[in-house]
């Protein structure tokens, strides 16, 4: 089993490999697919905390492992003017595949702001 500690600047496992965070802004508002975080070879993309505010009319959204890809979360329909908050998790509340980019894919042109808090992994 691996060990697992948390500082102010990183995650560590097993005492040695810091997981440095890095935080993205989320500003979407086309229909369908919207890039949060580039992929990296190799890597997955674990969301360990995020901020998503509907600021036009309601619209569904998602998280998505790629464009268009592997669905990360069900399909959810804040009001305008609500928000989605994932409050922070050492173990990530879900990540992509490796390789592919973090999606957010929305059901119409309706703008979302936010931010989001990551890993490499």
């Amino acid at each position: 089993m691996q060990a697992v500690a948390l500082a102010t600047s990183a995650l560590y496992v097993n005492d040695a490999m810091p997981l440095l965070p890095q935080f993205a802004a989320i500003a979407a508002a086309s229909s369908g697919d919207n890039t949060l975080v580039t992929g990296v070879a190799g890597k997955r993309i674990r969301v360990l905390s995020a901020h998503l505010t509907m600021t036009g009319t309601a619209v569904t959204i998602r998280f998505e492992s790629a464009a268009g890809g592997t669905a990360l979360t069900g399909q959810m329909t804040p009001l305008q003017g609500t928000s989605i908050s994932l409050p922070f998790s050492p173990l990530g509340h879900f990540q992509t595949v490796a390789g592919e980019l973090l999606n957010l894919e929305l059901g119409g042109a309706q703008a979302v702001a936010g931010w989001l808090v990551y890993v490499e992994v």
